[in-house]
């Protein structure tokens, strides 16, 4: 039988931090899988990996493509009813983890795709804004109530596979693309609880986002596309987000010229 839950973890040059976190959630029971994708990596992350005897651990490794493709690549072996896109450096709480997988086990709702859950700091504070309803869309929680602060998504794997499809190959895209994609068609529910931690290590991609962004140019262009389109579609309604992709797209496109 295939798990409920499928936990996707792209990985590079991290063994110490990927082996403990895998181990960590490993520990608890429940019908949930760990996708690791190894991209590349120099160090001994592959070896440290097969040496944790679990049938819930798949590994998969390839040369280094960067996060986009390696996020493609652990979701491609994920063969759980649900996904949960996840960094190497964060954690999921025991408590978390089986809130999750009981909400898991119950049905959705007609027309949503999954639920999205807080997270808190390395103080253990929730990470920005509570969610003000419980049933709304990836773009609409950010352009029209204002949610604001890093989420945890746990969302059907097979459209979320869907969403991930783009023409080109890029080291670095958005994973708010995938979920503007998402809310073009599909709602999510929004649970109020928090389910684990975002650490934000000095050198990691939060403390560099800025200049990722600008030097991955093309795939933030993807985004405000898109969300322009979910805003045609009427999934949001906030003249002023949309006026923000506008300017974003402009900015963007100066932006990819420059880095040529």
């Amino acid at each position: 039988m295939n798990p409920s839950l499928s936990i996707c973890i792209p990985t590079y040059n991290r063994a110490g931090l990927v082996s403990q976190l895998v181990q960590r959630l490993l520990s608890n029971p429940g019908s949930f899988e760990i996708c690791v994708h190894v991209d590349g990596s120099t160090d001994d992350t592959l070896h440290r990996l097969s040496q944790i005897q679990d049938p819930r651990l798949r590994v998969s490794s390839a040369e280094n493509q960067g996060r986009a493709g390696a996020l493609v690549a652990a979701v491609a072996s994920a063969s759980g009813r649900y996904c949960m896109l996840f960094d190497d450096d964060d954690d999921l709480s025991s408590a978390g983890l089986a809130r999750v997988l009981r909400d898991c086990a119950e049905p959705l709702p007609d027309g949503c795709v999954g639920r999205v859950y807080h997270l808190a700091d390395e103080a253990g504070i929730r990470v920005g804004t509570s969610f003000p309803v419980e049933r709304s869309n990836l773009v609409a929680l950010r352009a029209d109530y204002g949610v604001r602060g890093d989420k945890k998504e746990v969302v059907l794997t097979e459209p979320l596979r869907v969403a991930m499809r783009i023409d080109k190959t890029y080291r670095r895209v958005p994973t708010s693309l995938y979920w503007t994609r998402l809310a073009m068609t599909h709602d999510i529910l929004c649970i109020n609880e928090v389910i684990g931690k975002k650490n934000y290590l000095e050198g990691g991609m939060s403390d560099s986002i800025k200049r990722l962004k600008q030097q991955n140019a093309a795939p933030m262009i993807l985004l405000h596309k898109a969300r322009l389109s979910a805003f045609v579609r009427r999934r949001f309604k906030s003249w002023r987000f949309a006026g923000r992709s506008v300017v974003a797209i402009l900015a963007y496109s100066a932006n990819k010229l420059r880095f040529r």
